[in-house]
């Protein structure tokens, strides 16, 4: 297998790219999360203290599910932390759930929620445990049920443990809200899947620069340039990983990368589709 697997899918439906093989999605992870609580028929306006003991987000019942979805709930990440930095690269196991969320949802609020913006990955865990205890259902029985199965995505599975070859030292659980495997046309075939049409609603401006972004904004666990673009990338340890429906030409193309750059399969798959 190669460094680079490419599906493309043209504005009548047909694939007129489709590598074969499977990387990992990193936070595309979190755009399927998402359309399960949607699927569940969840209401978005519940306060997570409806499932989530104040034990774990003492502010539960001032942030609602919709906050988690679009990252305006003010809980803090763990991505930038040198503490995690530090115990990815030192090849040990991935930290519990109390030892993540000692460093990131039990702290004090970045701001009030629905008052400000911050990605937040312990966020999207927090919506996995939702779903789950509303459903009583596993996390991959949740995603296989209202994802994967109905749109028959053959290539696609929840990793756990050492999940790559090359990255013998960091265990999927590293991924704290999960980490899904996915081939480029199954992820095409999702993104541009009804499942999507109601992750469009309520977008809410993403206060930062970026040269691959004029006016960007979140929806419902998806990134989107209203009136261009939307779909999600992901980025970790070995891979880069990019997929988006572009609304003037309706072409949907997945772009999955070996590469050290979380943006570089979001760059390179512009430049693709520009051709």
């Amino acid at each position: 297998m190669g460094d680079e697997l490419l599906a493309i899918q043209n504005g009548s439906g047909e694939l007129v790219h489709a590598d074969q093989g499977t990387f990992p999605l990193y936070s595309i992870t979190k755009t399927y999360i998402a359309v399960s609580i949607v699927a569940m028929g969840i209401d978005i306006e519940r306060p997570i203290a409806d499932w989530i003991d104040a034990s774990w987000v003492e502010r539960g019942r001032d942030i609602k599910v919709r906050h988690l979805l679009n990252h305006t709930s003010g809980l803090r990440d763990y991505g930038a932390l040198d503490e995690y930095a530090k115990a990815v690269t030192g090849g040990g196991p991935a930290w519990s759930d109390s030892e993540f969320a000692d460093r990131t949802i039990r702290l004090p609020l970045l701001f009030e929620p629905g008052n400000g913006w911050a990605y937040s990955n312990p966020g999207y865990w927090l919506l996995g445990q939702i779903a789950q205890r509303e459903s009583g259902l596993s996390f991959s029985e949740l995603l296989n049920r209202h994802v994967i199965d109905p749109l028959d995505l053959t290539d696609t599975s929840i990793a756990t443990g050492q999940f790559a070859d090359d990255l013998p030292d960091y265990p999927a659980e590293w991924v704290w809200h999960g980490l899904l495997i996915g081939s480029p046309v199954d992820t095409v075939k999702f993104m541009s899947s009804a499942l999507i049409d109601p992750l469009r609603a309520m977008p809410v401006p993403v206060p930062f620069q970026h040269p691959q972004w004029n006016a960007p904004h979140y929806g419902l666990g998806l990134m989107t340039e209203p009136g261009q673009r939307f779909g999600h990338n992901g980025g970790g340890p070995g891979y880069s990983a990019a997929c988006y429906h572009f609304e003037e030409t309706g072409v949907t193309a997945c772009l999955l990368l070996r590469s050290r750059s979380e943006d570089a399969a979001m760059s390179h798959l512009l430049s693709i589709v520009a051709e």
